[in-house]
Parts: C-alpha cells; structure tokens; sequence
C-alpha cells in the first residue's frame, strides 16, 4: 500500500454521488487530501479463508475446493477525522474523466421523478462509490433508478437495494443517448460496412459509466441485432441526452 496526494472535484455533487454524506462532502470539495492506495492484485495469487471473506469479493474456487482472490483493481480510500475509510473512483489517481454534464441537464420548470432501467457497471465500481459489497453483488443486469430533476441542476440518480436502502448514483452512469458519425465515420473507425451503414449518423442508445473498469476510456460500444459490440470514439459521436428511451442498446 502507498500513500499519495490528490485534488477532489469543486462541485459537492460529485462527492455526493459517491456516497459520501454531504457534510464530509461539503468539507472535501476542491481540496487535496491524502488517500492510501491499494495495488492492482492478479488473479490466484491469495488464497483465501472461507470463513474470513470481505464483504462480497468475488472469489475463485478450485478443483480442490480451495479459495483465491479473484482479480483486484487498485482501490483508493480515504479516512476521515474520525477514523472511517471511504472509498474514492480509482480514476482520481490519473486526471479523473470527462463527463458530459451538458447533455444531462433538463429544461424543466418544475421538480420531475421518474424510474427508468440502468445496466450498472462492475462490482468493484460499485463498490468504489461505497456502496457495500453485499448489496453491489446483488445488483442484476437491468435494475430500476430513480431520476430526479429540477430547474438548472444536475439529475439526482437513487437506487434502493432489497434492504431498502437508498444509494446514489453518478448522474452520467445512465444510459447515454449518442449519435455516432456517418457512414465514412463508423469505417474510419473499423466497423464492417454493413454495420456502418446502419448506425452511420443513427442515434443509438448505449450502456457508458465513465471511468468504470467495464467500459473504455474514450470510446463507446454500439451493439449491434446479432449481439457483437463495435468500439466508437466518443470524439467522434455527439451525445445528445441520457435514458432509457426505446432505442437499440449497447
């Protein structure tokens, strides 16, 4: 483990979404602090007690029933005054990632909820925006989120677990409506030409958690009828907006 220094985001909601509660939130924004941060750990390098697990890590077990660890990202915690560790996206080690908060605000004149499908990213994502181990590895394929707008802010993004309890979630995790290049685009960035001549300039819609281990850095994922997922450079595509409208899914 080593120790290193970096700057959180200004915006509070940033900290909030992460699940730290808005008075450390408030106290943390902009400032640079000192995190521990943990290795990257390979897989079967650890062999585990069965009776001595974290909560929820994914394990391996072998042919002989015995336990390692599986994969592990490096993880960033922080400990406040009073002594709890609060975890931090692995991404603020580097230079964070660009979100498109353009796109997700709403003109709306009044306060709006709805619920809509989310598709969330890994367990140990989850897990980075402290949401406990038990309660990520519950989590399906496609659960339901409840989105909150309000006139000229930010949409607020809750999740509730089996247990009842209410989770944020980062506002531009949701599904990102984009409209990709045209046909030459989508070639110049090697999909076959029956695919680009379907998606060329198409707006589609695609599963995108910025900074995730599931998803690139810089790229999306278009899906296409029989299932496979092309690569697209975001610089290439426009995001037009976040949801789960009806549109073909990635």
């Amino acid at each position: 483990m080593t120790t290193e220094q970096i700057i959180l985001p200004s915006d509070n909601f940033r900290l909030e979404e992460i699940n730290l509660p808005e008075e450390l939130a408030t106290s943390l924004a902009g400032r640079e602090i000192t995190v521990d941060v943990l290795p990257e750990e390979p897989p079967l390098t650890c062999r585990l007690d069965l009776n001595k697990l974290p909560d929820g890590l994914p394990i391996s077990i072998d042919d002989n029933d015995v336990a390692w660890n599986a994969y592990s990202p490096p993880r960033v915690l922080y400990t406040d005054a009073g002594g709890r560790a609060w975890r931090l996206p692995r991404h603020r080690l580097s230079d964070g990632v660009t979100s498109v908060v353009d796109a997700s605000r709403y003109e709306v004149t009044d306060k709006l909820c709805w619920h809509e499908i989310w598709c969330p990213p890994t367990w140990w994502d989850l897990c980075d925006i402290n949401i406990p181990g038990s309660a990520a590895a519950a989590v399906g394929e496609g659960i339901w989120i409840e989105v909150t707008v309000a006139p000229g802010e930010i949409p607020t993004v809750c999740w509730k677990d089996s247990s009842g309890t209410v989770w944020r979630i980062p506002h531009d995790w949701r599904r990102r409506r984009i409209n990709p290049p045209d046909c030459d685009g989508l070639l110049r960035n090697n999909l076959p030409k029956d695919i680009a001549e379907e998606f060329g300039g198409r707006i589609v819609s695609v599963n995108y958690h910025p900074g995730s281990l599931c998803c690139l850095r810089d790229g999306y994922r278009v899906r296409d009828g029989r299932g496979s997922r092309w690569p697209v450079k975001a610089a290439d595509c426009v995001a037009v907006g976040f949801g789960d409208e009806a549109e073909r899914c990635a």
